[in-house]
């Protein structure tokens, strides 16, 4: 498995579940002490709150229960495939919300100072929420879509594949936009804000009065932003908070980070996060070999 050229993609947004950890809780107790930790962090327990279900899929508790999750993933993984990370070329890339578990993985912050950013990227983006306004869908196609019929009144948040993107804006908007494009299947997501749109703005110049007081070190390895695919081990540390304030209110370029990964001769990708969502992204090709690093089972088959 030498001098391979390996991605770590990390999951976002949407993952969450009730269950995250629990099991890992049972069997580690190091891990019964990281929520803890988070807990004393936060200001509420954590435990309580993912198994809550009014405020699970809130963007103020979402974002950082699935990076408390993550952590604990990348922290065993790292364990487990140490000899993989160390004779392999590693890139990484997040999608969304998942940006930050790749910088934790890269060594940007470490745990606690990362769970207070990925706080403050929640509680940020919450500020924007209304579910009453806004809403986000995400379209699933059978050909190639063509990303030109986007106007200035829906925007285009993500780009996962060439088959499914995902779209934001006001309700009104959406439900004028489905209506006269009739380009394949709808599928509203369980958020309450216009995620990656410039609607987002005021939330990330919120995000970066606090984030530019954190201090970075540099990235360890090679980590394609979503917005215009910025790789921050070029970056200075002192920009990566606005790198990430850009992330906000920008299109997640995600098919375009994929498409560079495998032109680069990447053909083992890993996933990690609280479900296995990113995987299935990929194009299906013989040559290329997905690991999902997301559950209990998935653990117990390396650790």
């Amino acid at each position: 498995m030498s001098n391979k050229n390996i991605s770590i993609i990390f999951t976002g947004q949407g993952s969450q579940h009730e269950s995250m950890g629990i099991e890992l809780i049972q069997s580690m107790e190091w891990v019964k002490h990281r929520y803890e930790i988070s807990s004393d962090i936060l200001g509420y327990d954590v435990i309580k709150t993912q198994s809550d279900p009014t405020k699970i899929n809130l963007t103020q508790f979402s974002q950082p229960l699935i990076f408390i999750y993550s952590s604990i993933l990348i922290d065993l993984f790292k364990k487990s495939f140490s000899k993989t990370i160390l004779e392999n070329n590693i890139s990484l890339a997040g999608h969304s919300l998942g940006e930050y578990s790749a910088l934790y993985f890269s060594n940007a912050l470490d745990f606690e100072s990362m769970l207070k950013l990925v706080s403050l990227r929640g509680n940020s983006m919450a500020n924007v929420s209304d579910p009453n306004k806004f809403g986000m869908f995400a379209i699933l196609t059978k050909e190639k879509i063509n990303t030109e019929i986007f106007n200035e009144n829906v925007f285009l948040a993500n780009i996962n594949s060439d088959k499914q993107v995902v779209i934001c804006g006001t309700k009104k908007n959406l439900d004028d936009f489905k209506e006269k494009n009739k380009i394949g299947k709808y599928i509203p997501l369980n958020v309450s804000a216009p995620f990656h749109s410039r609607l987002m703005k005021d939330s990330s110049n919120i995000f970066l009065s606090s984030a530019k007081n954190f201090t970075f070190n540099d990235s360890s390895y090679d980590l394609i932003s979503n917005h215009n695919l910025i790789n921050y081990k070029k970056l200075n540390t002192q920009d990566y908070s606005k790198q990430l304030a850009k992330q906000i209110f920008s299109t997640v370029e995600w098919s375009s980070t994929i498409n560079n990964f495998i032109s680069n001769g990447t053909n083992d990708f890993y996933e990690i996060g609280p479900k296995k969502t990113l995987l299935n992204f990929l194009p299906r090709k013989d040559e290329i070999k997905t690991y999902p690093f997301c559950s209990f089972e998935d653990i117990n088959n390396y650790v």
